[in-house]
């Protein structure tokens, strides 16, 4: 999990979010049935796509590229099933996958809340090992985060791993060679590879952060 930033809504989108949640707070004040179109247009098409952008089509949670795998889910931050009031609000929808999605489910407590990649910093509460995921001593909401989701599952930490083999490969090609123009050629990719963007970014970083002072 790495630190997210939310998009900025185009006017006419946000238009139809607040027409949806009137329409959907008007049924639910008289006690009529809710369409179930209404009651799932959270995640309308030009919704999800703002999401998988604003995510760089990864899930929020555990940073898989979800594209290669799964169609992905519009998840609720706070469970709509609890905080009724935000089933429309984008500032309460995220982009996952379906495993991290079930995991979660509508899981809330207000005293050890999970973390919200948009308000907190994951690198306070959790820290990375080689392709694992833990929680740093002594973050409750760390601890809950990593159990809750099962971020260690894993084909997590296979695809973790298969990740840190080829940045290994990549750093030990920059340790080797004598050539200041291949050098500097590699020293880019190394740096594409840390962006935000790609897959399991976290982890990725933690790595070349540590191996860092042997390729200086």
């Amino acid at each position: 999990m790495i630190k997210l930033n939310k998009l900025t809504v185009p006017p006419e989108i946000a238009e139809k979010i607040r027409q949806r949640q009137q329409h959907y707070n008007e049924l639910d004040a008289k006690g009529e049935q809710i369409p179930d179109s209404l009651a799932s247009a959270y995640k309308a098409p030009e919704v999800k796509e703002l999401l998988r952008c604003e995510t760089a089509e990864k899930c929020a949670y555990c940073e898989s590229k979800i594209s290669h795998v799964d169609y992905g889910d519009v998840e609720h931050l706070l469970p709509k099933s609890k905080f009724p009031q935000l089933r429309y609000s984008y500032e309460n929808l995220t982009y996952t996958c379906s495993v991290c999605n079930t995991k979660k489910g509508d899981f809330f407590d207000a005293q050890t809340p999970l973390l919200n990649p948009y308000k907190d910093k994951p690198e306070d509460h959790l820290m990375a090992v080689g392709s694992m995921i833990f929680f740093i001593p002594g973050s409750d909401r760390g601890l809950v985060t990593q159990k809750r989701l099962a971020l260690n599952r894993s084909n997590l930490v296979e695809r973790r791993g298969e990740r840190l083999e080829s940045v290994a490969t990549l750093i030990d090609q920059i340790a080797r060679t004598k050539t200041s123009a291949i050098r500097e050629v590699l020293l880019h990719e190394l740096k594409e590879e840390c962006e935000a963007s790609e897959e399991y970014a976290f982890v990725v970083r933690t790595y070349v952060e540590a191996v860092l002072p042997w390729i200086n």
